[in-house]
């Protein structure tokens, strides 16, 4: 988090290697998700275009494991591949993942429904700040930038495309306006503790004071 110089070099390594074009002037977006309906399959759909017509860039990967919707993502992979801002990568990879988190500027959740959700607290210990749908334990962990307290990403609540799209439209304008700011916030997400190790600890503070003795 004292150190954040090493992201842009994570993410030339990233654009390069999937053929993106090479540059820090536009947000890299990443979106790590099993494609299932849970996850706001159309939401992820509208932000591809989105991205793209703002000019920025975005690799989702994931893998479908339902027949008629890995059809659409292929046909969205032979429709964006060829281009030089969006990569759709239909596979598991751990390695990869590791790798798009560290390189991302954005990490996108946009989950109809998420009982926890790691991707959004991943992405934010790689600085990637996080655009999510505010329900469940996305809700629970993200907070509007808004929020000049809590603030550490973009939330927003509608099951539309246009509400995804706002959001990321104002996550661009972040960027590319308050580069300051963005690098401020980078170093905040980076500090925020949701190891286990901090958690357990809780959970024995919690359980001491119950205790009957």
């Amino acid at each position: 988090a004292n150190n954040t110089d090493g992201k842009k070099m994570c993410k030339v390594f990233v654009q390069k290697g999937l053929g993106l074009s090479s540059s820090n002037s536009v947000p890299l977006v990443v979106c790590i998700t099993r494609l299932v309906a849970q996850k706001g399959l159309h939401l992820i759909t509208s932000a591809i275009r989105h991205v793209e017509e703002l000019g920025g860039q975005m690799v989702v990967l994931g893998k479908a494991p339902d027949l008629r919707v890995g059809r659409e993502f292929e046909a969205l992979a032979q429709l964006h591949n060829q281009g030089s801002s969006i990569r759709i990568l239909l596979m598991y990879s751990e390695e990869l993942s590791h790798m798009l988190y560290a390189a991302a500027d954005i990490v996108l959740v946009p989950s109809l429904y998420e009982p926890c959700g790691l991707a959004q607290l991943i992405g934010m210990r790689y600085g990637a700040i996080p655009v999510v749908r505010k329900t469940g334990g996305l809700a629970d962990t993200v907070f509007d930038l808004e929020d000049q307290q809590l603030g550490n990403g973009f939330v927003f609540e509608g099951i539309d495309e246009g509400s995804v799209n706002r959001a990321l439209d104002r996550s661009f304008s972040y960027y590319t306006e308050k580069p300051e700011q963005w690098n401020e916030r980078v170093k905040k997400v980076m500090e925020i503790d949701s190891s286990w190790n901090n958690t357990a600890g809780k959970y024995i503070q919690l359980y001491n004071s119950v205790r009957v003795r």
